[in-house]
C-alpha cells in the first residue's frame, strides 16, 4: 500500500452528480417539448380524420400550436445548459472534490438528446408536405404515426437513461482530469440549442403566415 504523504493530491474518484445533472436537465427538457408537441399533433390528426375537409389553414395553425411547447422547452433548456457552462467553468479554475464528466459523455447524452426532436421534425414534415401537394394526408397517416410514436417511446426511454446516468456512480472512464474538453463539448451544445430554437421559431412563423395566407 502507497502512504499518503502530506500535500500529496489525489486524483478525484468520484464523478460529479450535479456537473452531470445540469446539462443532462437541459438536454432533457426539449425532448419533453417535443414529446408534448407529437401529443398535440395526434389531436390534430384526429380531428382532421373526423372533420371532412381539413383546409391549409387548419394544418399550419394547428402545427403552429404544437411547435409552441418545444419552442418554450427550447429556450428553457438554453438557460439551464447557460448554467451548467457557468458551472463546467467554474470547475476548472476552482479545486473540487469530485471529478468532472468526461466530454464524450456530455457529448453522448446530447446527440442522444436530438432524437425525439429530429421524429417529432420529421413527423411535421411529412404532414406539410401531404398537405402542400394536395395528397391525402390518410396515407401518410401510418408514417405521421409512427414518426410521433417513436417520439414519445424515445422520450420516455433517453430520460430513464439520462436520470440513471445522473444519479449513478460512474466507472473511471467517465472521469476526466481538469481539463478544456467538457467545457467545449458544452459550448457546442449550447449552440446546437440555440440552432434548434432558431430554426423552430423561423418555421412556426412560416407556418403563422401559411395560415394567414392558406397556402404554402
Amino acid at each position: 500500500m502507497t502512504p499518503d504523504y502530506p500535500g500529496q493530491q489525489t486524483a478525484p474518484t468520484r464523478v460529479s452528480i450535479l456537473a452531470r445533472l445540469v446539462p443532462a436537465l437541459s438536454y432533457a427538457i426539449p425532448m419533453l417539448g417535443a414529446a408534448m408537441g407529437a401529443l398535440m399533433v395526434f389531436n390534430l390528426l384526429r380531428a382532421m380524420r373526423y372533420a371532412e375537409a381539413a383546409g391549409v389553414s387548419a394544418v399550419a395553425g394547428g402545427l403552429a400550436e404544437a411547435n409552441l411547447p418545444i419552442i418554450i422547452a427550447l429556450y428553457f433548456g438554453i438557460v439551464v445548459g447557460f448554467v451548467g457552462l457557468v458551472g463546467g467553468i467554474a470547475r476548472t479554475v476552482i479545486s473540487v472534490r469530485t471529478a468532472s464528466p468526461a466530454a464524450w459523455f456530455f457529448l453522448l447524452i446530447g446527440v442522444l438528446s436530438f432524437i425525439p426532436t429530429a421524429l417529432f421534425w420529421e413527423a411535421q414534415s411529412i404532414l406539410t408536405n401531404t398537405t402542400a401537394s394536395r395528397g391525402n394526408v390518410s396515407f401518410a397517416a401510418s408514417s405521421i404515426n409512427l414518426c410521433l410514436t417513436l417520439t414519445l417511446n424515445s422520450t420516455a426511454v433517453l430520460g430513464l437513461l439520462f436520470l440513471v446516468a445522473t444519479i449513478v456512480p460512474l466507472p473511471a472512464a467517465f472521469r476526466t482530469k481538469r481539463s478544456y474538453g467538457p467545457l467545449i463539448v458544452l459550448v457546442l451544445m449550447e449552440t446546437a440549442l440555440i440552432g434548434m430554437t432558431v430554426l423552430f421559431q423561423l418555421h412556426n412563423s412560416w407556418l403563422y403566415e401559411v395560415r394567414q395566407t392558406e397556402r404554402f
